[in-house]
């Protein structure tokens, strides 16, 4: 495996308030790295940079974020739209936000696609609908013929999964993606990204609070608090044997079944 992406000491603040600090890690090809702390720990803005999505009045205040040696800060918007959607996607932890509310689900991913590729309608409906099966769907063209308000939350999470999925990005970044799905549908979205990497070799940051799901894809844990990297290693050793005493409170506080 090579290096993909590497995080360079890197701090990011809100206005004048630090949100993160010092944050170094490198992700190689094919990796799943999942990141997890408390809410409030700076898990959804390490990986919100990368894309260029903090908001008016955030930033990367020092340090510097290096996607396939080239730096992701201060890129003009072309440079950004042409590395996010086929290099970087992003699963959102509320993906009905991301959805225009007044145009059609179908409509708006058929968008997204064109936008990066010269894929024909025949094309991206059998491609999107194979999407759409896999996480549960039966019933396709209802979905994308539906507006994003006649979802349910669940249903809108699972096309948001989707819609990161479609160009089959370098590196897939999910803003903790199944915190909106039941049990069942949780199961079958980790399967499925756990197949893309398989698949494509496709590079994951996941930020989830759920361990159950850290546990069951990710390589490598990196664990977070106040905004600073507490502990780092691979996942079964962080799980089973942590070394810090935040993250021994953080898996006592994981509910456990019992005999």
């Amino acid at each position: 495996m090579s290096e993909i992406l590497r995080y360079d000491n890197v701090s990011i603040k809100y206005g004048d308030s630090l949100a993160v600090s010092d944050i170094s890690f490198a992700l190689e090809e094919g990796e799943i790295l999942g990141i997890v702390g408390e809410s409030g720990s700076g898990k959804s803005t390490i990986i919100k940079a990368a894309m260029g999505l903090l908001g008016e009045g955030a930033g990367v205040s020092s340090g510097d974020i290096i996607y396939n040696g080239k730096s992701l800060l201060n890129l003009s918007n072309k440079e950004q739209r042409e590395i996010n959607g086929p290099n970087l996607g992003m699963i959102f932890q509320f993906a009905g936000s991301s959805f225009c509310p007044v145009r059609k689900i179908g409509s708006q991913l058929y968008e997204e696609m064109k936008e990066h590729t010269d894929i024909s309608k025949e094309e991206f409906r059998e491609r999107v609908s194979e999407l759409l099966r896999k996480l549960g769907f039966d019933d396709d063209t209802r979905i994308l013929e539906s507006y994003p308000n006649e979802l349910s939350g669940g249903m809108q999470q699972r096309v948001g999964v989707v819609a990161a999925m479609l160009l089959n990005p370098r590196i897939l970044l999910a803003d903790e993606p199944t915190s909106a799905m039941d049990v069942t549908i949780q199961k079958q979205a980790v399967e499925e990204m756990v197949r893309v990497r398989d698949t494509f070799n496709t590079s994951i940051i996941i930020v989830t609070h759920n361990i159950g799901v850290v546990n069951a894809m990710a390589d490598n844990v990196l664990v977070l608090k106040e905004g600073k990297i507490v502990e780092m290693g691979k996942t079964k050793d962080i799980i089973n044997n942590p070394k810090e005493e935040y993250t021994k409170k953080l898996m006592d506080a994981v509910p456990r079944l019992k005999r």
